[in-house]
């Protein structure tokens, strides 16, 4: 009998059991997981723009030869609290682990030009900055969902051009767009990133920013600006970095020794 290779066998476990994670701006009223969970189809959702968008990346996905895709849109249930809870403080893991992540940047035109991308809508959102950086391997398609500035690589992050492009916006080296990590970066650069981002829900500013500074805070919607007074205080007690408290602007109701916002930073 023939000795099993498993060194083999977990590769091709691995392979099929990849998954793609889906990140893009949200555009307005989104396939949700209920929609889904009624026709347990995307492929039965009505003929919609944003429903299209979601199909598009499955078939990107499926054209890319994986079996698993996962879009915010609708695989997380966010009628169920301690669901979404969950899912939230889990985001920074599943982008880490994930085979890839395709990006649609729904207001680059095709063709695109060079730029475009840090010119994008995408580029200024909370979440987004966490979905750049903590990919292994991402892909950045333009509203055709044609590959940006044409690059057909196996992966954006080994493009010099899109990659010198990325690092000459958010002012970070290359390598650490290549390969980030929480410790890569002092807590004073990783304000500074999420300093130029915003959010739709307030809360969102701290909740994205949970796995980059590995961050024990639970989220809890309707906590408003507490939710970047806890992050931030958290910050303090555990690595005891002061310079959290160097910043300009507005004072927060939670704590007058910490900004109002983000963007004081």
């Amino acid at each position: 009998m023939r000795e099993l290779d498993h060194e083999l066998i977990q590769r091709v476990v691995a392979s099929f059991f990849g998954y793609v994670m889906f990140s893009h701006a949200w555009q307005g009223n989104e396939p949700s997981f209920q929609d889904v969970n009624e026709v347990k189809s995307i492929w039965k959702l009505p003929d919609t723009p944003l429903n299209e968008k979601l199909r598009n990346f499955c078939k990107e996905t499926r054209r890319l030869g994986h079996n698993w895709a996962w879009s915010d849109t609708c695989c997380i249930n966010k009628a169920t609290s301690s669901t979404l809870n969950q899912s939230l403080t889990s985001m920074y893991k599943w982008y880490a682990s994930s085979v890839a992540t395709l990006v649609f940047l729904a207001g680059v035109a095709h063709p695109a030009k060079s730029g475009d991308l840090t010119r994008s809508f995408w580029m200024t959102r909370a979440w987004t900055l966490q979905e750049l950086l903590v990919p292994k391997v991402i892909f950045f398609y333009d509203s055709e969902w044609k590959p940006y500035l044409s690059n057909i690589g196996t992966n954006h992050k080994e493009s010099p051009e899109i990659l010198q492009e990325l690092a000459d916006a958010i002012k970070i080296h290359r390598e650490t767009i290549v390969a980030f990590s929480p410790n890569t970066l002092r807590v004073r650069e990783k304000l500074r990133l999420a300093s130029t981002r915003n959010a739709t829900v307030e809360e969102d500013i701290a909740y994205s920013l949970i796995g980059i500074f590995k961050s024990d805070i639970r989220p809890h919607y309707g906590e408003g600006a507490d939710a970047l007074g806890h992050l931030l205080e958290e910050i303090v007690a555990r690595s005891g970095e002061v310079t959290v408290l160097a910043w300009s602007g507005m004072s927060s109701s939670y704590n007058s020794c910490l900004p109002a916002f983000v963007s004081a930073y």
